[in-house]
């Protein structure tokens, strides 16, 4: 098994069981603004993307109110309480014993995932964090990878990157950077390319 020395994580659907909160609050924001009931299977493809690209792509004339109103829903459906994979906390407390970088790449905005990270404690685990904010183009582009090593000065071989769905795949494919799906959070286990499938999160302590 190859071995790696920075584990990148993304975080909804990978550390936190987020789907069903995301979905409750992102379907009540789009009744309010369109009048329109939509089902969780017309936005699977939402989940992984930033809020501002699912609303230009559900042809939202105001993307930036309608994400302002979802983040307010989101609080509203207790986007804070998420609960952790089980096996996550204590994934990270031994890979932190071992020394291993940790990183987060994410398609939350900074103030969503230090919201987040500060109610449920992983904050202090994650030195290097690339946001929503810190890019110009998010995931499934290559960019925000891009932004963890040249934060990091890592090079991609020295990467493997954790995620749930494709646009996490693609993103660490693009920066040349080996990419583990995690089947734990994934929507289409099958229908996604990886280097690496996981199904237990146990089983991440093998690549260190």
């Amino acid at each position: 098994m190859k071995k790696y020395k920075h584990l990148v994580f993304d975080i909804d659907g990978t550390m936190i069981d987020s789907l069903p909160v995301h979905m409750v609050s992102l379907i009540k924001t789009l009744r309010e603004i369109t009048g329109r009931e939509y089902t969780e299977e017309e936005l699977k493809f939402t989940f992984g993307i930033p809020g501002d690209a699912t609303m230009r792509q559900l042809g939202i004339s105001d993307p930036d109110a309608a994400v302002e109103r979802w983040l307010d829903n989101l609080v509203e459906a207790g986007s804070k309480d998420i609960p952790l994979f089980p096996g996550i906390r204590e994934l990270l407390e031994k890979l932190q014993e071992k020394g291993v970088h940790l990183g987060i790449v994410t398609s939350k905005m900074r103030s969503e995932y230090i919201a987040q990270f500060t109610a449920n404690g992983l904050l202090p685990f994650f030195d290097n964090v690339v946001t929503a904010d810190d890019t110009p183009k998010g995931k499934p582009d290559p960019a925000p990878m891009f932004a963890y090593m040249k934060m990091t000065g890592a090079a991609p071989e020295e990467i493997l990157f954790f995620g749930d769905t494709v646009y996490d795949m693609d993103c660490a494919r693009g920066a040349g950077v080996d990419h583990a799906l995690v089947l734990w959070g994934c929507l289409c286990p099958d229908e996604i390319e990886a280097t690496y499938k996981m199904e237990k999160v146990e089983d991440i302590l093998d690549f260190v």
